[in-house]
């Protein structure tokens, strides 16, 4: 890897968004106007502050959602420190592997909104489907980018960021590419929070607390939090790394994803374990050589039960943390922030703790979960990410 980019609800940039994981800042907060919804008993989220698109050109923004533009910003910042300009992405071989788990529900939500107040088509933006088409973050990243190469648009909810990283590296193995520009995008909308709300699936016990409201592994747990950003990881072969002169921050080594193909709402202990198996297969490296585990664990009752039996399974008593306590469940993004976070831990020699967890729940596997920042003289680690589905993701990273 010779680039990264994110903004989160911890910081408009990578590097503020890390320093707020250990700084144990939270940013989750309460959200005023969602307590006036009937029902609705989540009453926290957390939310990107102080975003302002305006540094991408009104022509080209003008077809951008939010999260479009946070990919923009992301993008922007994970290609500078790589040392590529948006002329030499056409002149090298390079890809562009972006994806979000939707189209953007804001800019649906406000045409729909005018529609049926309206009972006409007056009042429409032209722009409307630019912003809510699945694939609208890579078609407007690669028009801010004047990209003229080859695009992919996975869509996988909360494991999109980590496998376009995946699908990045094997592009790369297989002499596709020699550059793969990879990552993802969400938005905060009210409508993800009643999805999850529905289903029992997200927090509102610490409604009056928020920061406290995201506690993966702990006994009090009660549900996702739920967040919005963008993040993007430059992946490039070695030797096109050496020809450049580039910076080299880590090696993804390993990798797989694969489908629960059961329930659609979540995977089973054995596909998680079967996908972390095949990804050390894949870094030719036994269970023993992983030093840390950063979690997918998004503090649902049975997600968290299910991924710390599946990561006992395979890797024993292994170093496990999940960053969602800080900053709440991203969702397309999230894999690719915590690759990053990944990363920079295995090189600076420092593990972050799961915020917020106080009291690891007895009834789960004797994991090492991490409860304060912890040194680890670590060469390798695992990062997990397993969305609704069953679609798994697990990634193989080495600090050399």
């Amino acid at each position: 890897m010779v680039g990264g980019g994110a903004i989160t609800s911890l910081g408009s940039d990578l590097e503020s968004s890390i320093g707020g994981l250990f700084a144990n800042k939270s940013g989750i907060v309460r959200m005023p106007d969602w307590t006036e919804f009937a029902g609705l008993r989540c009453h926290v989220a957390a939310p990107v502050q102080g975003f302002d698109g305006r540094f991408i050109p009104r022509k080209t923004r003008r077809t951008m959602s939010k999260m479009s533009q946070m990919l923009c910003q992301a993008a922007a910042e994970a290609l500078e420190q790589a040392g590529l300009s948006h002329q030499e992405l056409n002149e090298r071989r390079v890809m562009l592997i972006v994806g979000s788990t939707t189209g953007s529900t804001d800019s649906l939500e406000t045409s729909f909104l005018k529609a049926y107040t309206n009972n006409s088509t007056l009042g429409q933006n032209s722009t409307t489907m630019f912003m809510t088409m699945n694939h609208s973050v890579s078609l407007n990243l690669a028009s801010f980018l004047g990209f003229k190469g080859r695009v992919l648009s996975p869509a996988s909810a909360c494991s999109t960021g980590a496998e376009a990283m995946m699908l990045g590296a094997e592009m790369i193995e297989a002499g596709v590419c020699d550059i793969a520009v990879c990552g993802g995008a969400d938005e905060l909308h009210l409508a993800t929070a009643i999805a999850f709300d529905t289903v029992e699936a997200a927090s509102s016990n610490f409604n009056e607390n928020p920061e406290q409201a995201c506690r993966p592994f702990d006994t009090r747990r009660d549900g996702v939090v739920v967040s919005e950003g963008a993040a993007v990881a430059v992946l490039e072969s070695a030797s096109s790394r050496e020809n450049r002169g580039a910076t080299h921050l880590g090696t993804l080594c390993g990798w797989a994803q694969s489908c629960d193909g059961g329930s659609v709402a979540h995977s089973s202990t054995g596909s998680m374990a079967d996908n972390m198996r095949a990804a050390l297969k894949k870094a030719n490296l036994s269970p023993e050589d992983i030093d840390y585990v950063n979690a997918h664990a998004t503090s649902t009752s049975i997600g968290d039960q299910f991924e710390a039996q599946a990561t006992f399974d395979v890797l024993g008593p292994v170093a496990v943390s999940s960053l969602k306590g800080h900053m709440g469940h991203s969702f397309a993004p999230c894999g690719t922030f915590e690759a990053l976070a990944t990363l920079y831990m295995l090189r600076v020699g420092r593990f972050l703790p799961t915020r917020n967890l106080e009291m690891p729940d007895s009834s789960l596997p004797s994991l090492q979960y991490l409860i304060d920042e912890t040194k680890l003289d670590a060469e390798y680690a695992l990062s997990n990410n397993f969305a609704m589905g069953g679609m798994n993701v697990s990634l193989v990273f080495r600090k050399t």
